[in-house]
């Protein structure tokens, strides 16, 4: 008989789904499966709901995947050209970034638009405000408001933060914590959780950071049957996976500015009445979040190129 379960814990080739029953058991692809699959990102990951069969007393084996609501993805660290899936069926990811040196706004910039690029929606989370004043950390929240037009959420693990999610925390909703290693997410995990399940290391004095210790994806349901997925830092964070537009939604200040441009195909350059270069003079658009739009902009024409390179290879 068919079973339904979802994927709660995924590290290299060990999974663990949980039942309807609440039953937790060890997973594997069948051998079906594998034949079907293309690509890496068709294999399961955690948040995924599968299909499969139980075996022996703890074993279950997957033979499909279920289409999943949203699907947040990143290349493979290297020259490798395939896609590895981070969660699935996510429908708010926390976007988690330390207030002290480990702050950096062109690093937050990317993963706002893959995670735009996933369906899910993006919500930045700004942790370690102990480390700073308050005036510091006002000012912090004012600028990633205006330059992403997100809620942000300002943390410190020395008080209770969990009123601040439970708006995003709804019964059987799949949310995910992602950012670069040691800013805090596994800590913000245990207090959303009342208890210590995932294990956090102090800060290191020579940059601020906690070290690094979650290695593997894994789900944890709340009390109220909210689930939460933690995932490693991201080291590297790749455009190659997002399309043209999720950035255009990025950057909707931009693209609603070229509207009023007198050519459809302005570059904003030397062209006479363009609307972006009017409001760059005027101060209404910040010259360093344009400039941010040209580099990306020119990232993803270049994996573009690189990318038809490749299929021309491939023939």
């Amino acid at each position: 008989m068919e079973n339904q379960g979802i994927v709660i814990f995924q590290a290299k080739d060990l999974a663990k789904v949980v039942l309807p029953s609440g039953e937790e058991r060890y997973a594997r692809v069948s051998g079906k499966f594998r034949q079907q699959a293309i690509a890496l990102k068709d294999y399961p990951i955690v948040g995924d709901r599968v299909v499969g069969h139980c075996y022996d007393q703890n074993q279950f084996l997957i033979d499909a995947v279920l289409p999943r609501k949203s699907f947040l993805q990143r290349k493979v660290a290297g020259n490798r050209l395939d896609e590895q899936g981070i969660a699935a069926n996510v429908t708010t990811v926390f976007l988690t970034t330390s207030a002290n040196e480990e702050f950096n706004l062109a690093r937050l910039e990317r993963f706002v638009t893959i995670v735009w690029d996933s369906g899910a929606n993006p919500v930045i989370v700004l942790t370690k405000i102990d480390q700073i004043d308050a005036k510091e950390t006002a000012a912090i929240v004012d600028q990633l408001k205006l330059t992403f037009g997100l809620p942000v959420l300002a943390t410190t693990i020395y008080t209770d933060e969990r009123t601040q999610f439970d708006r995003f925390l709804t019964p059987e909703s799949i949310v995910a914590f992602i950012g670069s290693s040691g800013v805090g997410k596994s800590s913000l995990l245990n207090q959303l959780l009342g208890d210590e399940r995932q294990t956090t290391s102090a800060i290191r004095e020579e940059d601020g950071r906690g070290r690094h210790t979650t290695t593997s994806r894994q789900l944890f349901r709340l009390p109220n049957g909210a689930m939460v997925i933690d995932t490693p830092g991201m080291r590297e964070i790749s455009l190659e996976t997002v399309t043209a537009s999720s950035l255009d939604r990025h950057y909707q200040t931009i693209e609603r500015l070229a509207e009023n441009c007198r050519f459809k195909n302005c570059r904003h350059e030397t062209e006479p009445n363009c609307a972006v270069k009017e409001a760059l003079a005027s101060g209404e658009l910040s010259q360093e979040l344009f400039n941010r739009y040209r580099k990306m902009e020119k990232e993803m024409a270049y994996l573009k190129r690189k990318e038809d390179f490749q299929a021309r290879k491939r023939k």
